[in-house]
């Protein structure tokens, strides 16, 4: 197959390649939901923003901005110690602003986060150190730890829980669309050589 045959493997090959390329913050653009952002007190509503390094499993539907996110993280103090458990329970809970669902738990200017998440956090992080101190000696337990944090702990259908498949998926997520993109463009660019020899 000659000419022709290899100008059209040649361009299925660059369609197949342009999504393998396209930077990992693009974002699919939905139509906006109408869900307040309660935080941002009804000003807005959840659509899809790019850019969120640190909330990213928010990205297709955010009440936060790109902007905001930055501002949050980089005035944390570092945790010392932390586990990847610790680190990525105290990474979900402080992207609790970017959540679309945050019009069930954000009341009264405070958010209502379950008790079940507080201990787990408590749970994974009392070993840690934050601000000199170890976690574990600042709180007698999770529900003190989220009340400091001016968190109001709750039992209820509708609180912040904290989802730990967000951190899995991501990791996966990346993987298989690294290796299904270097399959496919292998495949192609095989068959266009074999076609021009």
């Amino acid at each position: 197959m000659g000419g022709w045959g290899s100008f059209i493997y040649f361009l299925l090959f660059i369609i197949v390649l342009i999504p393998c390329v396209i930077s990992k913050d693009a974002v699919i653009e939905y139509h906006e939901d109408t869900k307040p952002c309660t935080y941002f007190g009804n000003t807005r509503v959840a659509k899809a923003e790019g850019g969120l390094v640190n909330c990213s499993w928010y990205s297709h539907n955010a009440c936060c901005k790109r902007t905001e996110v930055t501002s949050v993280f980089s005035n944390m103090l570092p945790l010392y110690m932390a586990s990847k458990d610790c680190r990525n329970h105290i990474n979900y809970m402080m992207c609790y602003f970017c959540s679309p669902d945050q019009y069930h738990w954000y009341k009264d200017g405070k958010v209502n986060v379950c008790e079940k998440f507080c201990q787990s956090v408590y749970s994974s992080c009392k070993d840690a150190f934050y601000n000199g101190t170890r976690i574990g000696e600042s709180y007698k337990n999770g529900t003190s730890f989220c009340e400091t944090q001016n968190f109001k702990v709750v039992n209820s259908k509708y609180c912040f829980k904290y989802d730990p498949t967000v951190f899995d998926a991501a990791t996966s997520l990346q993987q298989s669309d690294l290796l299904l993109c270097f399959l496919t463009i292998s495949a192609f660019f095989t068959r266009f050589i074999v076609d021009l020899l």
